[in-house]
């Protein structure tokens, strides 16, 4: 049975914890209090606090106050998306989402949870974080699942390692100005004007409401999803070097001149260049992230070229602290791929901790990337083509929800 929401169980004690976690917080910053809204729905600054306290203890690095934030508004829009499809979750997924999430540290969920609360976290902020993933995935299941189909052709390239070009696409909004005779210094100063001073979504339809002269003035300007071959050259080529919000600066054009707007941008390689499994070895090196285990690490790392070599070093440790596998690339733990992602064949990474308190530091060795299957694998490099493509889906929607949300921070 589910315990009741976060919200319904603040304490006193709660109220103190994050007061010494984060002493910087006085009564005019109140931990209950809204920290900012995503389409009305509120985060507090208790919610941001405990995903701060959470990132840390499953070993994130980095600004961990602007990943938290980041990742509830992520999650706002995952939840909002999937009640306006009508979607739920039912406890049965729930739990084997907990579980699921649980066994990547060794752990069953009861042991993550009291893990967890042995560092501050409330067991309903691990309960919604992984909620917003579960039903995340639902969203993309639903909206995507037939887009995603995988051709023989494809499958064919894939099986081959054949080369293909590489494209991508872009969600833009548009304003377009026209050039009256006469009048063209006038609009291409106002296009210049606009270019430079607009910084947000809304701003950027509100101009185009009240300017443009585009057939896609009533809806704020905005074109769907389309290959970034599509746009003219000068555009495609400013879009291609820009963060999503940004403006491009004004492009001249027959009769006309125009600024646009990136809303998102999502890469449509074929997955034939795309890694379908990690080779790579794994050594839990006891300390945590204590100094003595960053030292072990850092001459660890200086003493070896290749995973052999780190499988011979590791004899001195006790067995269950190595590991080697090819794993493919949706089955690896989430953490560890990220890591992995950025390595090179032979280079190592120990940014993550493992287990109860973060007592292992985890040493990792990229052996190799597996791209070549063998025919007699021909379904399992099908589903990994499914799922990249599906990824890629929800990876564009989310930064598509991004770009249409309004986000007020208090």
């Amino acid at each position: 049975m589910r315990k009741t929401s976060l919200k319904t169980r603040l304490t006193t004690h709660a109220l103190a914890l994050i007061l010494l976690i984060f002493p910087s917080f006085s009564m005019a910053q109140n931990p209950y209090a809204e920290a900012l809204t995503v389409n009305d729905a509120s985060i507090t600054n208790f919610e941001i606090s405990q995903r701060v306290l959470m990132l840390k203890a499953i070993g994130t690095l980095g600004d961990l106050e602007k990943q938290a934030t980041d990742a509830l508004i992520e999650d706002r829009l995952r939840q909002q998306s999937a009640r306006t499809l009508g979607l739920t979750l039912t406890e049965d997924e729930k739990a084997a989402g907990m579980t699921e999430f649980a066994q990547r540290t060794s752990m069953t969920t009861e042991q993550f949870v009291a893990a967890l609360g042995q560092e501050g976290i409330y067991p309903e902020t691990f309960y919604d974080f992984v909620d917003a993933g579960l039903i995340w995935r639902k969203v993309v299941q639903t909206k995507f699942q037939s887009k995603a189909f995988i051709t023989e052709s494809e499958l064919n390239t894939a099986m081959a390692l054949g080369t293909t070009a590489v494209g991508a696409s872009v969600l833009v909004s548009e304003l377009i100005l026209p050039l009256p005779k006469g009048s063209e210094a006038q609009s291409i100063e106002l296009a210049t004007e606009l270019s430079n001073r607009l910084k947000s979504f809304k701003g950027f339809e509100e101009a185009v409401l009240t300017y443009s002269a585009a057939a896609t003035r009533n809806k704020g300007g905005k074109l769907d999803w389309m290959p970034i071959t599509n746009l003219p050259p000068d555009v495609a080529k400013q879009i291609m070097t820009m963060s999503v919000g940004e403006v491009t600066t004004p492009v001249q054009m027959p009769k006309a001149v125009a600024i646009f707007q990136l809303r998102g941008i999502r890469d449509n390689r074929t997955i034939a260049a795309k890694t379908i499994a990690y080779d790579y070895a794994k050594l839990l090196i006891p300390g945590g992230r204590s100094e003595a285990a960053l030292k072990q690490a850092t001459t660890l790392a200086g003493s070896i070229d290749t995973c052999q070599d780190l499988s011979a070093k590791a004899q001195k440790f006790p067995t269950e602290l190595f590991s080697e596998q090819v794993t493919p690339v949706g089955k690896t733990p989430r953490n560890i791929a990220r890591e992995l992602k950025n390595l090179d064949t032979n280079e190592v990474s120990f940014n993550l901790t493992e287990g109860a308190n973060n007592q292992y530091l985890a040493f990792l060795m990229l052996c190799g990337r597996t791209n070549k299957l063998s025919e007699g694998n021909r379904e399992q490099v099908r589903q990994a083509l499914f799922g990249q493509r599906m990824e890629a889906f929800g990876q564009g929607y989310l930064q598509e929800l991004m770009g249409d949300a309004t986000i007020v921070r208090k």
